[in-house]
């Protein structure tokens, strides 16, 4: 219903100006990307994308250690959004996908750039501070063994007191 609002909201001339704008948004953002060390996008190199385009870190993970899951932890120190990683099994390696749409200007995607670029730069020159970020929030690094123990989670309040043996 919110999307048939949307469009509805719009009418036709609408909604081939934020189409024109998504793409030109996407094929920007590609462009500037591509320039990133550590960077690729193997399926959209040298075409025009008309949607969202999947990138890697693969070169960076060679080259550094540093792989997608730790620069989009480091991204939360700079206050944006982090980027769609991906769901396993990863069909590209190190993963991520960006979606600069309609309501992004400019200087938004070209904030979003430099940050991304910010941390490629850290990444080569001191991989390990962009390992364990995030530095400036209140939720650290998350340890992911104790997770991987079912037994050890307690996901409703009844099973929290059942480990504490309180009923």
């Amino acid at each position: 219903l919110r999307a048939y609002a949307y469009v509805m909201s719009l009418g036709a001339e609408g909604l081939k100006e934020v189409a024109e704008l998504s793409i030109l948004n996407n094929n920007y953002m590609l462009k500037h990307l591509l320039s990133i060390p550590g960077v690729s996008a193997p399926y959209a190199e040298g075409r025009h994308r008309v949607e969202q385009v999947r990138y890697s870190w693969e070169k960076l993970k060679q080259d550094t250690g540093v792989g997608t899951d730790d620069v989009g932890r480091r991204m939360v120190d700079f206050g944006v959004q982090t980027y769609f990683r991906s769901h396993h099994p990863w069909v590209l390696p190190e993963p991520f996908t960006l979606e600069p749409v309609e309501t992004y200007s400019k200087a938004d995607i070209d904030e979003y750039i430099a940050i991304i670029r910010q941390i490629s730069h850290e990444a080569y020159t001191n991989p390990e501070f962009v390992k364990n970020a995030p530095h400036n929030s209140t939720i650290s690094k998350i340890d992911p063994e104790p997770l991987n123990d079912i037994n050890r989670l307690a996901v409703t309040w009844r099973a929290y007191r059942k480990k504490l043996n309180l009923g």
